[in-house]
């Protein structure tokens, strides 16, 4: 491969985020000879990323050349793919989110959905924006991947006010498989305790991802919908094609009596909607309005389980002591060789090598794949990859309330969008208005101008 195909990683220096993405693109044949190059404005991070970047490239004999720089436009120029992953100060800044919605009786996950997105929404493109229109002017053919939440509006912000190929990127989809496995673990060989429930922690990840890979090697899902936010509309088995919906439909009203605490809002809204929703609880909360009143206690009736943030620190710390060791040597690298990718590498492998590749889930601009839901909305489907990008898959209308659950995201998804971009507070406002969560116009007006004001030092837009 010429080494004039250059892929472009913003956000590199973070040790969550960097050490998968580079493995990822490191080991994957098709990529082999990339000019892979590293961007980050945490200069030791990125330092570090790249010693680590190097003994990689050796190790899988990638022949890739590594570049790095603080440089946004030295990063970009000439960029066939930018990976983009970003984030301000951004834990502090969730649990702000999430205290400040707490004044106002909405106890909510306050990441991608709710009020507490709007926030999240406004500091992250603030960053973006100028991002993007780097890539106008520095490599203006290249496709973007991005992995910053809320997906589905920064991929709005950029199919509306760019002319950047743009592709949303997110895991959730495991989550299904996750779902699937709790509902078949006996056929799958698991033993699952009867009060687990999925919780950031080291024992419930490690059980989580096993869960996950049984049921994806047996079985096999066709979502679609929105980010966070997509419905089952086919479980088959990989082998045989068999219809599993039946079974499910016995199924969850069973395991919601023998296993209560597995993810309960999940089953319920099965049993009300009829699909599966892929997200899992943590994420499908944030799109519904059943379990954020402080009042009636509903987020403690699903005992939905926050992101821990200090799980999180320790994870980062260990994972920056592992790559500094693994930099001198002391300890192998095969540590990083498994690492879970976001699958961007395979994404770009498509579409590179025109492999006409199949991935689960991509976010993209609706163009009937989902004939219900707007033309030209960002939704989440499976899509084949080749040269012309991806190519979204049709699965069908979603049931009409399921469909209308997403249209209002939507919605308010292009309102917060248009109030960021074009600082119109009136905009800003309607979208707070129309949230599920928020039923009082007053607490609307309350909580934007407390978020304008808290996050004002990172926002570049002034809403007016």
């Amino acid at each position: 491969m010429s080494s004039q195909t250059k892929i472009t990683v913003i956000g590199a220096g973070s040790a969550v985020f960097g050490p998968p993405t580079i493995v990822g693109i490191l080991k994957n044949p098709d990529l082999r000879g990339v000019e892979l190059f590293l961007h980050d404005i945490n200069a030791q991070g990125l330092e570090k990323i790249h010693a680590l970047a190097e003994k990689l490239n050796t190790n899988f004999s990638a022949e890739a050349r590594i570049r790095s720089s603080t440089n946004r436009e030295e990063a970009l120029d000439g960029a066939d793919f930018v990976i983009l992953s970003i984030a301000v100060d951004r834990e502090e800044c969730w649990k702000l989110d999430r205290e400040i919605a707490l004044k106002y009786g909405i106890n909510h996950y306050a990441e991608n959905g709710g009020p507490g997105s709007f926030a999240h929404t406004a500091r992250n493109l603030s960053v973006i924006m100028p991002i993007l229109r780097d890539m106008e002017k520095y490599c203006p053919n290249a496709w973007l991947l991005n992995f910053t939440n809320p997906v589905p509006k920064i991929c709005t912000a950029a199919a509306r006010y760019t002319k950047i190929k743009t592709i949303g990127i997110c895991h959730q989809i495991q989550f299904g498989y996750f779902i699937l496995a709790g509902l078949f673990a006996e056929e799958l060989g698991l033993k699952i305790p009867k009060d687990f429930n999925f919780r950031w922690n080291d024992q419930s990840i490690a059980l989580f991802r096993l869960m996950s890979k049984k049921a994806r090697e047996r079985f096999f899902i066709r979502a679609f919908g929105l980010n966070h936010f997509t419905w089952m509309l086919s479980v088959t088995e990989r082998e045989t094609g068999k219809d599993l919906y039946p079974e499910i439909r016995e199924r969850v009203p069973k395991i919601r009596k023998t296993l209560p605490s597995f993810e309960p809002l999940t089953m319920e809204v099965f049993e009300v909607f009829g699909l599966l929703p892929v997200p899992g609880d943590c994420h499908l909360c944030e799109y519904l309005p059943y379990t954020h009143n402080i009042h009636r206690k509903t987020w403690e009736r699903y005992d939905i389980q926050m992101y821990d943030f200090e799980w999180a620190k320790r994870g980062r710390e260990r994972m920056w002591e592992e790559i500094e060791r693994a930099i001198q040597g002391e300890i192998p690298l095969s540590r990083f060789e498994e690492l879970e990718t976001e699958r961007g590498e395979f994404i770009i492998a498509g579409i590179l090598r025109n492999l006409n590749a199949y991935e689960e889930a991509v976010n993209i601009a609706n163009s009937a794949y989902i004939p219900n839901l707007p033309e030209g909305a960002i939704v989440e489907v499976p899509a084949l990859l080749g040269s012309e990008g991806p190519v979204g898959l049709g699965g069908g209308k979603l049931p009409e309330p399921i469909a209308e659950l997403c249209r209002r995201q939507i919605l308010i998804t292009e309102l917060m969008v248009r109030a960021i971009v074009e600082e119109d507070r009136k905009l800003a406002l309607e979208a707070l208005a129309l949230d599920p969560m928020i039923d009082d116009l007053e607490v609307a007006r309350k909580i934007l101008e407390e978020y304008l004001t808290v996050f004002a030092p990172y926002l570049a837009f002034k809403l007016h």
